[in-house]
């Protein structure tokens, strides 16, 4: 027997239902788990709604609603989007500092060549070193990083008419323009620790260590890969922390201040908005971001 789309809509109402969720728009909550996904809202978000009730069952706590329910599913989207946003502010200063450090490396690094008589060309192994292992036991290889420069080097974009004339060749700044974050990261863990010192002495406030640095990659990548894949990040921990407030606390060390205070800024506009219908949530924000 087939069941159609409506037969399981009906199947999910009937269950939310049973579970203690008012529903009072059938076709608003149809409309909303076939647009984002019934399991991306309902088995994501539930939990801040529920309770035990007398018979110690898991239920929705009284006169809950799905749209109380959507509200919040939408809360955690606005969070995770402007997030987002000052995470790719965190890696344009990264990549910034990065660009400017090579830049520096290459030009030294070509003067001693001069000066020793040697062909000025640099190599990869110029810059990097064979392998670096991380913390975690990763180890990253040249030999990999060389195929991803490779493919960047035949199919990048033209920053502007002309490029290609004036250069005849790739630039540092368009190699590490055109790298995602997590190559541009592993290209940073093969520098010589010299540059790598230049570029996180440019990129933050205090002395960092090449290992702490790989920590905050590490909270950012975590992030940026449970965003990109819808997963619920509002009252969700990483290391004891909430996810919020981690990520804040990656961007107070930068000495570019636009990130955490774009952050702070978008945040509080967001959950003013929201408290105005969920004053009752007031408390848990405020324990659960920044």
């Amino acid at each position: 027997m087939k069941i159609d789309l409506d037969e399981i809509t009906k199947i999910r109402l009937n269950f939310c239902r049973d579970m203690g969720l008012k529903i009072k728009d059938e076709q608003f909550f149809h409309n909303k788990v076939q647009a984002y996904g019934y399991r991306e809202i309902i088995h994501q978000y539930s939990s801040h709604f529920m309770h035990k009730d007398d018979e110690q069952t898991e239920k929705f706590k009284p006169n809950t609603t799905f749209e109380e329910l959507y509200d919040f599913y939408q809360l955690d989207q606005r969070l995770k989007n402007e997030t987002m946003i000052d995470l790719q502010l965190f890696e344009q200063s990264f990549k910034a500092a990065l660009v400017d450090a090579v830049d520096t490396e290459a030009a030294n690094l070509r003067m001693a060549k001069a000066k020793s008589g040697k062909d000025d060309q640099l190599k990869l192994d110029d810059f990097l070193k064979e392998k670096y292992q991380l913390q975690t036991g990763r180890v990253i290889r040249r030999g990999d990083l060389r195929s991803r420069i490779r493919r960047i080097k035949k199919n990048y974009l033209e920053p502007f008419a002309g490029y290609n004339e004036i250069y005849s060749e790739i630039t540092p700044w368009i190699l590490i323009k055109e790298m995602s974050f997590g190559v541009a990261c592993n290209y940073f863990f093969l520098l010589h620790h010299h540059v790598q010192k230049e570029v996180l002495k440019a990129l933050f406030k205090d002395e960092t260590p090449v290992v702490k640095f790989e920590k905050i990659v590490e909270i950012i990548r975590d992030f940026r890969n449970r965003a990109a894949h819808n997963y619920r990040l509002i009252g969700i921990k990483h290391d004891d922390v909430y996810y919020y407030q981690l990520v804040y606390q990656q961007l107070l060390l930068l000495k570019n201040d636009e990130p955490s205070a774009r952050m702070k800024m978008s945040f509080d506009q967001i959950k003013k908005n929201y408290l105005i219908n969920y004053s009752k949530e007031k408390q848990y924000l405020k324990e659960v971001l920044i």
